[in-house]
């Protein structure tokens, strides 16, 4: 069976969203860099990113710059200051040129995601290689954040259309969408928590946001972060209805007469 991708589309928000965003995307955040961070410190030289060179602090003026210029001076306390894509391949693709895969993901923003693309940047320091696509909402001089990123419906159309334009070129399957009983969701959330007990992120600005965003979906992070997605122990095997009504059930057994 082909390994599977993960497209997961997110939105940006507050005042310094941008800049957090960039900082982790660029890993010059400090605090996600110390002892028992998901990190490796060592592969961080690996990453590169497709668009430009510049600093995180240079692409949020730029951010800032083309806002004012479009009459936004102040943006409202709940817009949506950016949205973020992350594409990611499976954990075993380490080994394997990245940038074929990369670049087309990049030219698939350019033509499906509307507004300004801010940085697109990639990732092999982690358990799976992924890129973050960072996009600045503005469309016709109006922050459309909410209207680009609509429901779930328009997620699964856009995992759906990159499957077709990317993903199965490269040999991966439609990731589709699991649907979790609440345990299983309860169950993943907290191994996830507890790979993270330990990594500076806990205790990064961004937190707040990482925490509620892996509280409503646990599955992707699971998923970055190479983590068993099922309980284990074996399900109970559903018997049929014969079986049922001809049991002997769990009284007393009694012998014929």
């Amino acid at each position: 069976m082909a390994a599977s991708h993960l497209l997961r589309l997110g939105k940006v928000k507050g005042k310094n969203g941008i800049l957090n965003a960039l900082k982790h995307n660029k890993r010059t955040l400090q605090a996600e860099r110390g002892a028992g961070a998901n990190i490796d410190a060592f592969r961080t030289p690996f990453n590169y990113s497709l668009t430009n060179t510049d600093t995180a602090e240079q692409i949020d003026r730029t951010a800032k710059v083309l806002l004012v210029q479009a009459g936004i001076d102040k943006p409202r306390i709940n817009q949506v200051m950016a949205l973020e894509i992350i594409f990611s391949l499976p954990v075993d693709r380490h080994e394997q040129d990245t940038q074929p895969f990369f670049k087309d993901c990049l030219e698939w923003v350019k033509q499906q995601i509307p507004g300004v693309l801010l940085s697109f940047d990639v990732h092999l320091d982690e358990s799976a290689p992924h890129a973050h696509a960072l996009i600045l909402p503005l469309v016709n001089n109006k922050m459309q954040g909410n209207q680009i990123m609509g429901g779930k419906g328009n997620l699964l159309r856009l995992i759906n259309q990159f499957h077709l334009d990317v993903a199965r070129h490269y040999g991966l399957s439609r990731n589709e969408t699991k649907r979790l009983t609440s345990n299983d969701k309860v169950f993943i959330e907290k191994q996830v928590l507890l790979k993270l007990n330990t990594d500076p992120v806990m205790k990064s600005i961004i937190w707040p946001c990482v925490r509620d965003a892996i509280h409503s979906d646990p599955l992707p992070y699971a998923q970055l972060l190479g983590i068993e997605q099922t309980q284990q122990g074996t399900k109970t095997k559903r018997r049929s209805f014969a079986a049922i009504m001809t049991s002997k059930g769990k009284g007393k057994e009694t012998n014929a007469i």
